[in-house]
């Protein structure tokens, strides 16, 4: 029905595999039996994307015997070997796309996320970057396909990522709220650093600087562990205010050492952007977690040993209003959408409809 409006539409669904769904499945069948010829494309965050940046520096240094392919262990080799192959035949570089599942550290090894990189017009593989060609047919697509996080991550953007689009599709919409709040809000764990170090040692030789952000890792678990399943107060207890700003420090000194970096060698030269863009990300992260919190919440989440603190609203309800209620028509579906649901986004007795359709179960 929403097709037959003629309105642009943005699908948005609460798991990848939803969307890979629509897009194997469903579309391609009511492509064939609506008999109104209509496009789509599916979007995905950048990491979900082989980077053939990143291809064309791992390439380069495992020709020259450099540090960063040898690095590797002889598995993780063989699977960056057939991605590399792979990026040279994919027509989308999508890895659902792929017919074998490689390790999490392979696919790591030839994606970037949104944080690292630099955008399209910046890089020199902007050209021919499947992130950037997704985007490019979403553009053009009647209907576009893509998952709550990417959708909330819009949201929190202006509407930057997407798109313009008069109706909004949001599938599994009793995950909204929980969504919402993650993607507006804040979070910071031991991953962010482990990931962080990772990201500056391909472009600083340095075990001081890098070691002392992979220092900050379990400095930040230990500080968060007492208080996993808590909310805090504001000041923070001192032993997690005291490893924020440490480790706020440490990144100071990779950001300094980062800037003294000049090399005319483009794979050098991107190597940088991308550790100065995801340093000054997590940097502006913890800002925002020593910050004021008017209208948020601080608490810790996930166990002791995986415990990350989480800046999120109160209400996601202003967010969704600004964001969508008053910018577009949203229809709101799920199986199992609780009668407050309504309320908890922010939708006033009076602006919305609402069907119960049964269930044949």
């Amino acid at each position: 029905p929403a097709l037959l409006t003629g309105k642009r539409i943005v699908v948005a669904t609460a798991t990848k595999a939803l969307q890979d769904q629509l897009a194997a499945k469903d579309l391609p069948f009511l492509e064939a039996h609506l008999g109104r010829p209509f496009d789509w494309a599916v979007l995905k965050g950048r990491s979900n994307y082989i980077c053939m940046q990143r291809v064309r520096e791992l390439q380069s240094t495992s020709a020259q015997g450099q540090l960063e392919i040898e690095d590797f262990a002889a598995t993780t080799k063989v699977e960056i070997k057939r991605l590399c192959e792979w990026s040279g035949d994919t027509k989308t570089g999508d890895q659902a796309d792929l017919t074998w599942s490689p390790a999490d550290r392979s696919w790591q090894a030839v994606s970037v996320g949104s944080d690292e990189c630099p955008g399209g017009t910046k890089c020199p593989m902007g050209s021919v970057c499947f992130a950037e060609l997704a985007r490019s047919r979403a553009t053009v697509a009647d209907v576009v396909v893509v998952n709550l996080h990417l959708y909330g991550l819009n949201v929190a953007s202006g509407n930057m990522l997407l798109p313009e689009h008069e109706v909004v599709v949001i599938d599994e919409a009793h995950q909204l709220e929980d969504i919402m709040s993650d993607t507006v809000g804040v979070q910071i764990g031991p991953g962010r650093f482990t990931n962080l170090a990772a990201v500056v040692r391909r472009i600083i030789d340095d075990p001081a600087i890098v070691g002392g952000l992979a220092e900050a890792a379990p400095a930040i678990r230990e500080a968060l562990r007492p208080f996993a399943g808590e909310r805090l107060t504001k000041p923070f207890p001192d032993a997690v205010q005291d490893a924020l700003i440490d480790s706020r420090g440490r990144i100071e000194k990779a950001q300094s050492a980062l800037r003294a970096i000049e090399t005319d060698v483009p794979e050098a030269q991107q190597r940088k952007i991308r550790a100065q863009q995801v340093a000054t990300r997590v940097q502006e992260q913890i800002d925002v977690a020593l910050g004021q919190h008017e209208g948020y919440v601080a608490f810790v989440s996930g166990s002791p040993d995986n415990a990350r603190l989480e800046i999120a609203p109160l209400d996601v309800g202003p967010v969704l209003s600004a964001g969508i209620w008053t910018k577009r028509t949203a229809i709101l579906t799920s199986a199992t959408l609780p009668a407050t649901l309504p309320h908890r986004v922010g939708l006033h007795d009076g602006t919305y409809s609402q069907i119960d359709v049964g269930s044949p179960f």
